[in-house]
């Protein structure tokens, strides 16, 4: 009898160790929920995967600078700390949202929004030697007026930042700009929209937004710059907004979201975490619609 009990809790630990590493919705820090929002996941020439979010506060205009976070089994994650604030800043604020990171080179450029409470708000650029800084602004003032930049390499190398239906063409420093804004001219285009981000796949790129900031919708083309037809949805409406980020990692494309939770322990009211599913295509490219799941994602079936 002793012997069957210390069987069964060997098999519910190793249930509950299962469950543990792979039940990763919302994805964890530390094993607690992964506060933030406006997810940017990228991923390095040495094949690491790091993703800078937008603080997590009551006060919106409290959020002032960006985490970055790493992982390794795409399930916990852990804080590398506040690499950029306003205090690094010569122009910018508060209201501290929405980033983009890239490397090239072996250089990591972070790209951030400080919308300054609607005043003076805008798009700048830091660069640093390592993930984590030390972060150095590139000029004293905004590089333009906009929101929620995406940065994107073209298959020849070329840069664009997106920003809602435009993009700036970037020149090959991937701080100053050649040329923009060029508008998309998308023949369908929301009322009300945001948080585009861009991504390449076998010949098609993706053009990605948040229609009325809650649904994530897609078009398609061939060039970069478009002309680009609507495809349809990603994500039906999901929480107060949305915002999302798309990568391939290790063979498996993988999209990064936020999601609205009441009453955080120690808050009250609205806050949003970090959420995970992979994303599949159709032989013809088009998106399968993704439905939020609990298991979310993991490094174990990666692949599968």
């Amino acid at each position: 009898m002793k012997c069957s009990l210390k069987l069964l809790f060997a098999l519910l630990a190793a249930v509950l160790a299962i469950l543990t590493i792979h039940a990763s919705n919302p994805l964890l820090v530390g094993g607690e929920s992964f506060y933030g929002a406006d997810p940017s996941a990228t991923v390095t020439e040495d094949g690491k995967l790091y993703m800078v979010v937008t603080t997590d506060s009551l006060d919106w205009d409290k959020q002032v600078g960006w985490d970055l976070y790493t992982t390794e089994d795409l399930v916990n994650w852990t804080n590398l700390g506040t690499i950029f604030d306003h205090e690094d800043s010569t122009w910018g604020i508060n209201n501290a949202w929405a980033p983009d990171l890239a490397t090239k080179d072996g250089q990591f450029y972070l790209y951030f929004y400080f919308r300054n409470g609607g005043k003076d708000g805008g798009v700048g650029i830091a660069i640093a030697d390592g993930p984590t800084g030390e972060y150095k602004e590139t000029t004293s003032e905004r590089l333009f007026k906009g929101h929620d930049p995406a940065i994107f390499s073209d298959i020849d190398g070329t840069p664009y930042i997106f920003v809602q239906d435009k993009a700036y063409r970037l020149n090959r420093d991937l701080t100053s700009i050649e040329e923009g804004p060029i508008n998309l001219n998308l023949a369908y285009r929301p009322e009300k929209f945001e948080a585009a981000y861009v991504f390449y796949r076998e010949g098609i790129y993706y053009f990605t937004i948040a229609r009325a900031w809650n649904n994530l919708i897609y078009y398609t083309s061939d060039k970069v710059l478009g002309p680009y037809t609507f495809r349809g949805e990603i994500m039906k409406p999901y929480g107060g907004n949305n915002h999302h980020s798309i990568v391939n990692y290790k063979g498996q494309w993988i999209m990064f979201h936020h999601e609205w939770v009441k009453d955080k322990p120690g808050h009250k009211g609205r806050q949003r975490r970090i959420r995970a599913e992979y994303l599949n295509f159709n032989d013809d490219g088009t998106i399968q619609l993704v439905h939020p799941t609990e298991e979310g994602i993991s490094l174990d079936t990666l692949g599968k």
